[in-house]
């Protein structure tokens, strides 16, 4: 998606391509089903393919997200403000990704258009519900291309978890953007710092209260944690939002711990076999320190804070220059 006109687009852009592209397999079949109203099983291989295109003039475009899921291609867009181009933007998406998906059927080309949705997170009176492009042939027929959106904050907190849009919540502090740039007065300033307080808080307990309905594991939540906290960042600079930035971050902490021990655990079960097919013990410590690589990968593609990048990195190179005994 191209760049708002307040350059906080591409913020907002950056941050949804990073948490939809490091969703668990689980947790976005099942954003997806609730996007698109389908009803795909949550074990169903996942294929996220290239998003980069060429349009009509040569020049790279690029959707937020294609994901095939049984054969069926969906297309998810974000927009942070409306955009009289975007039903001209989403048809050059579709036609681009249905070339790539061409058949040949009786002599005849078929062009499979994929399922799509822009997601809105700042929606205006003029955004419509249904973007929608009349085609009009030679021979007089018409067909209409249509395509649905998602206004973020047409919908409660609560709502949009019960209905499996979880993954979208960092995104709804954006609802106190105005508010936070209207505000003059010392009493008004402080009303702001209560609202980011409030609903920074609310979110972050939504996020993980509703994330076993829909399948989110540690590191989703963990990436969604980190989100928020980065939106609260940013949608509240030049206020004092440290108190509740602290708050979230004290549960990402715990999420961290937990994909830490999952990935020792991991590392030491995997040691642990190749040590019996050698006989001996270097087996389990090399599995450990694979355990904690991989984990240290995760962490480095935006699954927790820095503070606990910086604790794991520590931790392996004392591994590496002192030798450790595990007890089982």
């Amino acid at each position: 998606m191209p760049k708002t006109n307040d350059g906080g687009g591409d913020i907002f852009d950056r941050s949804f391509k990073q948490i939809i592209g490091s969703l668990s397999d689980g947790a976005l079949i099942s954003f997806i089903n609730s996007l698109f109203d389908a009803g795909h099983p949550v074990e169903s291989p996942v294929v996220r393919l290239n998003t980069e295109q060429i349009g009509k003039n040569l020049e790279k475009q690029q959707p937020d997200e294609i994901v095939s899921i049984e054969g069926k291609i969906y297309i998810i867009e974000e927009q942070t403000a409306p955009d009289k181009n975007m039903a001209i933007r989403v048809f050059e998406y579709g036609y681009a990704q249905s070339l790539k998906d061409k058949s040949i059927k009786d002599g005849m080309v078929i062009l499979p258009f994929p399922r799509m949705i822009v997601i809105y997170l700042e929606a205006g009176s003029i955004t419509p519900d249904i973007l929608k492009i009349r085609l009009e042939f030679p021979d007089g027929t018409e067909h209409d291309f249509k395509v649905k959106t998602l206004k973020l904050l047409d919908y409660g907190v609560e709502e949009l978890a019960g209905k499996g849009f979880t993954p979208l919540l960092p995104f709804y502090i954006i609802k106190l953007r105005k508010e936070a740039k209207r505000a003059k007065t010392e009493e008004e300033r402080r009303r702001v710092e209560e609202a980011f307080k409030e609903l920074g808080l609310k979110l972050a307990k939504t996020i993980e209260e509703s994330a076993p309905e829909w399948l989110l594991d540690e590191a989703d939540i963990t990436t969604l944690l980190e989100r928020l906290s980065g939106m609260v960042e940013y949608v509240g600079r030049g206020y004092r939002t440290t108190e509740v930035k602290k708050m979230i971050n004290t549960s990402l902490m715990g999420y961290g711990k937990v994909l830490l021990l999952e990935g020792e655990k991991k590392g030491r079960k995997k040691g642990r076999k190749e040590g019996e097919k050698k006989g001996e013990k270097k087996g389990e410590k090399k599995g450990r320190k694979e355990g904690k690589l991989e984990i240290l990968n995760l962490l480095k593609a935006g699954c927790s804070t820095e503070a606990l990048k910086e604790r794991l990195e520590a931790e392996l190179v004392s591994a590496a220059s002192k030798p450790r005994t595990i007890s089982n």
